[in-house]
């Protein structure tokens, strides 16, 4: 067969494919980032840092509660609400209902085969009427997976609380996560606490030149807003210079003990200038030393970003969208033939480019794993490690099915009312999508969680309550077609490779590469069936419009 001419270079492209080849699925990013809040998300400050900087002693303070009260496992995450009643209550993947048990800690937790995903404490601080906390795992045990996680929590909620002793220095992860929060709106601010040795910086920290702590351009000044402001862009331009002479005030020089300097402030200015140094971006973010008036400025610059941002949010999406009631006619003889193909193709293309993104990231899975197995957690962190990359994984494929999803619908709605809809109508249309999935086959059960086993194979949980375990920050109720994916650990997978007799490196290699092909093959049914059923769905709404000659939604 001899090949047709190819299209001039001046010949564009169809959007959405055309008769000679499959159409295009929309662009899907290929890793996790900061997350756009809905405007309907609640606000939430996420707090973050690394071990040994009392990040718990810190929000017990800014909440006015015992620091025992925020204790949670290892690797879990604490979401702290406002109610008048305390509550307590663990969500683990495995189950369809939260454990629940005493607020205060006085009463042992439940005897679980695994850590929760997240545990909820309701306490009636008033502060918490504003936004809801937020804490995290220690940024060092995050890896690549909690990394991206953290990244999605702070998008959506908004605000990021970074806590750091004295005596500790960010870390090259710890500062591209910042370099990233630094170009969106997230509101960022840092709390230095007193490290090991009370509030000495580490030797290896010095400011740079022209940033003496002792003059104002490097003391902390708080503006009428709590701002905290310096004049780090010296700092930061000059910081290539390197270390300047140790001079009365600064952290590399002796403490007088009588001279007026604030060590604590010192410390503060010296963290500040090293971040600016490789973060210029972060200039307006707030720093506090863990000091109780400071804590109280804390609360109060919280509860201000807090009202602008809530004001911002609200004020983002109409109370009713337009297009939301009234009639949305179809376009005068459209070929149903021609939309419904192209509807049937692009949602296959689709699921095909989501499953080969899949089983990338997957590919990419695996040798972090193997490499953390043979020279890094070991088979005893396994689980966590492992359990932490499902967790990621499941974020990305229900960001890129949505996204893919919402772009099969405009272009499809496109097609058959003439123009593109308004959020209103797109409003309409989905939630009739939503309500047809029930009608077919490949749409039932679609609220389901896959669970790894202790024998490498993978064990299905269906329900609304069982997806919503596995999320460590769950956020506002979805207003997507789809549900969210969902992949965790089973607590028997959690068990064994907690068993001292199965430290077997090379066991764990061979393990792990058998869960994941299994993951990647019940993935890979479950995004085909999901993109069968939208094809399914939309195409009766649709249909029935065409029919009619009006939008039935």
């Amino acid at each position: 067969m001899k090949p047709g001419p190819l299209p001039g270079v001046d010949v564009p492209d169809h959007a959405g494919g055309g008769p000679f080849g499959p159409p295009r699925c929309a662009p899907l990013p290929t890793r996790l980032g900061l997350a756009e809040p809905r405007p309907d998300e609640p606000l939430a400050v996420v707090a973050a840092g690394p071990a040994g900087a009392a990040r718990r002693d810190v929000l017990a303070a800014l909440l006015r509660l015992a620091p025992d009260m925020l204790a949670v496992p290892a690797g879990s995450w604490l979401v702290v609400d406002h109610a008048r009643a305390a509550t307590r209550a663990a969500y683990v993947p495995g189950y369809r209902e939260p454990h629940s048990y005493a607020p205060d800690g006085s009463a042992a937790g439940p005897a679980l085969a695994r850590p929760p995903r997240r545990v909820e404490l309701s306490v009636a601080e008033p502060l918490l009427r504003h936004f809801t906390l937020v804490d995290t795992p220690d940024s060092e045990t995050l890896g690549a997976a909690g990394g991206q996680i953290l990244r999605d929590a702070v998008g959506r909620g908004g605000a990021l609380l970074f806590v750091i002793a004295a005596d500790q220095a960010f870390t090259a992860a710890e500062l591209h996560l910042l370099a990233e929060v630094a170009r969106t709106r997230v509101e960022v601010c840092f709390v230095v606490t007193p490290g090991g040795s009370g509030w000495a910086p580490p030797s290896d920290k010095v400011p740079p030149a022209g940033a003496d702590p002792a003059e104002p351009e490097g003391r902390v000044i708080r503006g009428r807003r709590g701002r905290a402001r310096q004049a780090g862009a010296s700092a930061a331009g000059e910081a290539g210079r390197g270390p300047a002479p140790a001079s009365p005030g600064s952290p590399g020089a002796p403490v007088d003990p009588g001279s007026t300097v604030d060590q604590t402030e010192v410390v503060v200015a010296a963290h500040r200038a090293a971040l600016l140094s490789a973060v210029p971006g972060l200039a307006g973010a707030r720093w506090y030393p863990a000091r109780p008036e400071e804590i109280d400025a804390l609360r109060r610059s919280l509860v201000g970003w807090a009202a602008e941002e809530g004001l911002r949010r609200s004020s983002a999406q109409p109370p009713v969208l337009p297009g939301t009631h009234g009639r949305v006619s179809v376009l005068p003889g459209p070929d149903s033939t021609e939309w419904s193909e192209q509807l049937d193709r692009q949602a296959r293309a689709c699921a095909q480019r989501i499953r080969e993104h899949l089983a990338l990231e997957l590919a990419n899975i695996h040798l972090r794993v193997v490499q953390e197995i043979v020279s890094g957690v070991g088979c005893a962190g396994l689980p966590q490690l492992l359990d932490r990359e499902m967790e990621a994984l499941a974020l990305l494929a229900t960001d890129r099915c949505d996204r893919a999803v919402r772009a099969i619908l405009d272009d499809a709605a496109a097609r058959v009312f003439g123009a593109p809809v308004a959020d209103g109508v797109r409003r309409r249309i989905a939630d009739a999508v939503r309500f047809g999935l029930a009608d077919h086959l490949a749409g039932r059960d679609l609220d389901r969680v896959l669970l790894v086993t202790s024998t490498a194979g993978v064990a299905e949980l269906t329900g609304a309550g069982a997806v919503d375990s596995v999320s460590g920050y769950p956020g506002a109720a979805r207003a997507e077609v789809l549900p969210p994916v969902a992949v965790a650990l089973s607590g028997g997978c959690w068990q064994h490779w907690r068993t001292p007799g199965n430290d077997d490196p090379g066991g764990a290699r061979s393990w792990a590469q058998r869960a994941l092909r299994e993951v990647e093959l019940e993935l890979t049914r479950e995004v085909s069936r999901r993109f069968e059923v939208i094809r399914l769905s939309l195409g009766a709404v649709l249909s029935d419009a065409v029919d009619h000659g009006i939008l039935l939604a």
